[in-house]
């Protein structure tokens, strides 16, 4: 008995030590070993149009994972027609078959992940799973099967907008496009939840539970209308496809901002599989640099009108053929000599016509008003991989470069540059660049309108109005851009047919480019539209029929959605040929013939 009495006081006295003396101590250690320590991933900023439409938004998953040596034991459990519980199934199998049923995995799979595990208490069965999923995979009661949580992107445009938006690629890492240029916006801080389980995992509902929320990343605004963005790249991918062609991009530009409604590309690709090749999924609209053709006889003709060389009527007698630098030049139809006034040059895209009147100005002075016009460097978009295309220096020129820079050979830019130089004319002669993002909004909905950047004058509002003038007699019956026209609107546009450089060769043997771009209404410019298609194989290779079209149903979308009133008086016309004999008032032996500007050169 003694003995028995020393044991107990020796317990007591541990008892007491224990729960008085070092309670704390030991509780804190007991719970130690209980506490979990789990990371709250943040959610990534949405992307919206301008109306707040969503283009790319992270949407809570669930990723099942399980630890095998605990699944084994699982004993799946229903009643019989007796109301008896009975055993239906057992272990891996028994498993897998109620995850399958919930999810729609594959049973044999997930039987085959249970045995051939990553780790010895590790593995994925279900690698994206719905919240909802989740939560009937918990309530089987299957011993062993946890969750890990994650944010996917998803990307409701699809291909309309991947090449533009970019990806989330390996690692939840941004790759391309907004998301990688506006990462740290977008980008949340991650929180941490402590809490109390049990044996088996289970989270202790009565136990410790402390949290630090995640905070989510800013939302990103942009420019762009979803609408208007799906039916550019609908209608362009259709377009190419009809055509033969190789790629297409399309651009609608507000004239007065600047800020892009639509810039979309064709061929795309699927922003959820991250697995394609770096050049499958890069942004054709602002890397690839062409040679733009026709659409840049737009530069020559402001810079003639700018430096004085010519007037809206001023004739031009444009021959069959012609001579320079030791080259033949002619237009891309045959004719016979044209009587054409400066107008009338313009509105037939004639390269001949457009030499005659171009080389009065000097080789430094054709450079400048391209680079003026902004070709040759980056728009300040800001997106990755933008390219500044190409304009030689004056002293890298051939004997022929000078004549082939005037109707747009010889050089290279992108479909924005491009687009730029209609805008700028549009609106007055006040250049303004590309912008795509609006602002961002925080979490409390705040909105911060982004900086953008101011315009700058390139020509005067007069050579502006005459340009616009001219234009607006090519999309039109009587022009050579007909499919371009719209019903009841002022389109005032320029086609293009250039040839195109293969890639392969460095020769001019890979088709052509075909192109149209413009601005409506032309009275009162609200948007300016590209559309550009290479190496159209069917149909037609002018730039009028294939891009045309496109243009037409683009920009005719656009006004009508805003609610732009159709026109209620006659286009403006203008004169687009002279009569060689008709005198000149006031000067009884002059004809309009003698002072035409002409070729009078032999060389070559």
């Amino acid at each position: 008995m003694l003995g028995v009495l020393i044991v107990l006081s020796l317990f007591a006295a541990q008892l007491v030590r224990l729960q008085g003396l070092d309670a704390a101590s030991v509780s804190a250690a007991a719970l130690g070993q209980r506490l979990t320590t789990k990371a709250i991933p943040a959610a990534r900023g949405s992307i919206t149009d301008v109306d707040g439409e969503q283009l790319a938004v992270s949407v809570e998953r669930r990723r099942i994972i399980a630890d095998p040596t605990l699944v084994v034991d699982y004993k799946r459990t229903e009643k019989g027609p007796d109301g008896e519980t009975e055993v239906v199934g057992e272990g891996f199998t028994a498993a897998a078959d109620v995850i399958a049923e919930i999810t729609g995995a594959d049973a044999t799979e997930l039987t085959r992940r249970l045995t051939e595990p990553l780790g010895e208490q590790y593995t994925i069965l279900v690698a994206d799973a719905s919240p909802q999923q989740w939560q009937e995979i918990k309530a089987a009661g299957i011993r062993g099967v946890d969750v890990e949580e994650f944010m996917r992107r998803d990307y409701p445009l699809g291909e309309a907008a991947a090449p533009l938006l970019g990806w989330i690629g390996s690692g939840d890492m941004p790759a391309g496009g907004l998301e990688l240029v506006n990462d740290e916006a977008l980008t949340g801080q991650p929180g941490e939840a402590v809490y109390e389980v049990g044996r088996d995992g289970e989270i202790i509902t009565t136990g410790v539970y402390e949290e630090d929320p995640a905070q989510p990343g800013q939302d990103l605004r942009l420019t762009l209308d979803a609408d208007l963005q799906w039916r550019a790249y609908d209608a362009l991918r259709t377009r190419v496809e009809e055509a033969g062609a190789v790629s297409g991009y399309a651009a609608v530009m507000d004239i007065e901002t600047g800020e892009l409604r639509a810039l979309t590309s064709y061929p795309s690709f699927d922003p959820s599989d991250t697995t394609q090749s770096a050049e499958a999924m890069r942004n054709a609209a602002i890397e690839d640099v062409y040679e733009p053709g026709s659409t840049s006889k737009l530069i020559t003709a402001a810079a003639a009108l700018e430096q004085g060389i010519a007037e809206v009527d001023t004739p031009i007698e444009v021959p069959v053929t012609m001579s320079r630098g030791g080259s033949r030049f002619k237009d891309v139809e045959p004719h016979p000599t044209w009587y054409l006034t400066f107008a009338g040059v313009l509105a037939k895209s004639s390269n001949m016509g457009t030499i005659l009147y171009g080389e009065k100005l000097s080789d430094q002075q054709l450079y400048d008003w391209m680079r003026r016009f902004g070709i040759g460097e980056p728009t300040g978009l800001g997106l990755p991989g933008e390219s500044p295309g190409l304009v030689p220096e004056p002293s890298t020129w051939s004997a022929t470069t000078r004549y082939t820079f005037m109707f747009g050979q010889g050089l290279s830019g992108t479909m924005l540059q491009q687009l730029g130089v209609f805008q700028a004319v549009a609106n007055d002669g006040v250049m303004v660049p590309p912008s795509i993002i609006a602002g961002t909004v925080d979490e409390d909905g705040r909105y911060t309108e982004a900086e953008q950047a101011g315009g700058e004058r390139v020509i005067s509002p007069e050579t502006s109005q005459t340009l616009t003038d001219i234009m607006q007699s090519i999309p039109s019956t009587e022009g050579t851009a007909p499919l371009a026209a719209i019903p009841g609107y002022h389109v005032a546009g320029k086609t293009s047919t250039a040839s195109r450089v293969d890639p392969d060769t460095g020769r001019y043997e890979g088709g052509v480019t075909s192109s149209f771009m413009g601005f409506a209404p032309a009275d009162d410019p609200k948007y300016a539209v590209a559309v550009v298609v290479q190496r159209p194989t069917r149909i037609s290779e002018y730039g009028g029929v294939i891009a045309g079209p496109v243009f037409s149903d683009l920009m005719r979308y656009a006004l009508q959605r805003d609610g732009i009133a159709p026109a209620t008086t006659p286009p403006t016309q203008v004169e687009i040929e002279f009569d060689p004999d008709e005198k000149v008032p006031g000067q009884e032996n002059v004809t309009l013939g003698d002072l035409a500007i002409k070729d009078e050169r032999t060389d070559g």
